[in-house]
């Protein structure tokens, strides 16, 4: 009995040693484990550049600066909701050029189905915003169709439909759907593609920082065996060829040879950058382990340059998670926009339109 007893004892303490014992890699791979397992949980993402040669800047044209750039971001907000199958996200530009734009969309989609649905009020919202891009008289029908239609501002867009709508082809549920479940099947596969490759990294790629901070570095071949090892799993499943033939409306054959010179660019590309010594790119994540959320702060900094012809660009992506925001419940029957309303303000804009070319 009491060798019985002794024994347990030895086996707990054991058991107790080992928990105890983490590293670096551990520690991070347990984080991202934590926050897949999350049923309920709000992240914020932000992308800000840090530098960027003047090769790249005037790709966005004469009147833009360095500073411009730097006081600019994109933001994504998302929160989900594991138990009723649904997030809610929110897509922000924020750009400090010489004509300031602040503009928000939002996207409450269905993870059952993959279905999502814009808030007509964002474009309401946001409609100074988007009259500042356009020119006087299309700023004008615009607002005029908003005005001549504030009944919708309270509804919901099916955003796969509406692009249907626009895109002049017949509003086909069971098409919408099947698209929906092929992008979420794409999602779900690339990111255990991604889980898969850096759990499977050797601890030397982990370090911890004395605040607790864990810190992973990517070298450029690391980065180009990444994203060929995510084309290698989506390849397989052959998800991505199905979505590119629904969307294309092509036929299995067509859409396998689009994936493919897709994929052969990428992948040349990545060759490119891997194969030339005078290419670096660098990759640096930061993250901050927290018990209850898996991480509450993650920081990837990155990094590249081309010495042969002085091009170069740093930018940085924050990920915050923060304190879990409800998602709001998704939009039912006349809370949708349907087709007879939609095609009525879009009829609204063509007279507004054609009424004022005659003049």
């Amino acid at each position: 009995m009491k060798k019985a007893i002794m024994a347990v004892t030895i086996f707990v303490l054991l058991l107790a040693t080992l928990s105890g014992c983490s590293s670096p890699k551990s520690d991070f791979t347990a984080a991202l484990k934590k926050v897949t397992e999350n049923k309920q949980y709000t992240t914020n993402v932000t992308f800000e550049i840090n530098d960027l040669s003047s090769n790249y800047i005037q790709q966005f044209g004469p009147d833009v600066s360095l500073t411009q750039l730097k006081k600019s971001n994109l933001q994504y907000k998302i929160s989900v909701d594991s138990d009723s199958s649904s997030s809610y996200s929110g897509f922000s530009l924020h750009w400090a050029g010489n004509k300031p734009l602040d503009l928000t969309l939002h996207a409450l989609q269905n993870s059952d189905d993959g279905k999502a649905y814009i808030p007509v009020s964002d474009i309401y919202d946001a409609s100074d915003s988007i009259s500042s891009l356009l020119t006087d008289s299309t700023a004008k029908i615009f607002n005029e169709v908003l005005a001549e239609n504030k009944d919708l501002e309270s509804k919901y867009l099916n955003f796969f439909e509406t692009i249907q709508n626009f895109s002049n082809q017949t509003i086909d549920t069971e098409t919408v759907d099947r698209q929906a479940a092929e992008l979420k099947k794409i999602e779900e596969k690339s990111g255990i593609a991604i889980y898969t490759y850096l759990n499977d990294l050797d601890d030397h790629h982990f370090t911890a920082k004395d605040n607790g901070d864990i810190v992973l570095k990517l070298s450029k071949n690391e980065i180009s065996d990444l994203i060929n090892e995510v084309m290698d799993t989506l390849d397989d499943d052959g998800n991505v060829v199905t979505l590119i033939s629904e969307i294309n409306s092509s036929t299995q054959k067509e859409a396998e040879a689009t994936w493919k010179s897709q994929q052969k660019a990428i992948r040349s590309s990545l060759k490119n950058l891997t194969s030339k010594k005078q290419q670096s790119l660098e990759f640096k994540l930061t993250l901050t382990p927290d018990s209850k959320k898996g991480f509450s702060k993650a920081t990837i900094d990155t990094d590249y340059k081309d010495t042969a012809t002085n091009k170069s660009m740093s930018f940085t992506t924050t990920i915050d998670m923060l304190d879990y925001e409800e998602v709001p419940p998704m939009p039912k029957g006349n809370e949708i926009v349907s087709k007879k309303e939609l095609d009525k303000a879009i009829s609204d804009g063509l007279k507004l339109y054609l009424g004022s070319s005659m003049q």
